[in-house]
């Protein structure tokens, strides 16, 4: 008997994920008004959910490993999804990650008040010397998938 879970196999995983990155991009679209906490906690959770697709493909007979790790080798976002899924999973990552020591700040916007007429803040990454708004990369990573799933050929 598949449960709630399972039901679905990969699509039913995917559209988990999507639910998460929406409740991310909310939570980081209204910092400092949303809980700096909450709004990791999403971004994160949408990263874990987000990489463990890879595996729900596999496993579900959707394609095979090969063919899944070339097209996600074609990414960026995938070392860093991938490095943020499992530090955040395991503590420490053991299996040539490209950057184990990555952080997450708070980054307050000096111009939105005068843009925007609000306080804003961003959650920024720092991943092997470079930065990331965290929002950008979760929209980005969204579109990595659809990239992916387009190219091989899966129907969604």
């Amino acid at each position: 008997m598949l449960g709630a879970d399972r039901h679905g196999g990969w699509k039913n995983h995917l559209e988990r994920t999507k639910r998460w990155e929406m409740r991310a991009r909310a939570a980081l679209a209204d910092l400092p008004r949303t809980d700096f906490h909450e709004a990791l906690d999403f971004s994160l959770a949408y990263f874990v959910w987000s990489h463990s697709l890879r595996e729900w493909l596999i496993k579900d007979g959707a394609v095979g490993h090969q063919l899944i790790d070339t097209a996600l080798s074609a990414y960026p976002e995938w070392k860093i999804l991938r490095d943020l899924a499992n530090r955040s999973r395991h503590l420490v990552i053991t299996q040539n990650p490209t950057d184990p020591d990555w952080a997450v700040f708070r980054e307050y916007d000096p111009f939105a008040p005068h843009l925007e007429g609000r306080e804003r803040h961003h959650l920024k990454l720092f991943f092997d010397g470079r930065q990331h708004r965290v929002a950008e990369l979760v929209h980005t990573t969204n579109q990595m998938w659809e990239s992916v799933l387009l190219e091989l050929k899966l129907k969604t």
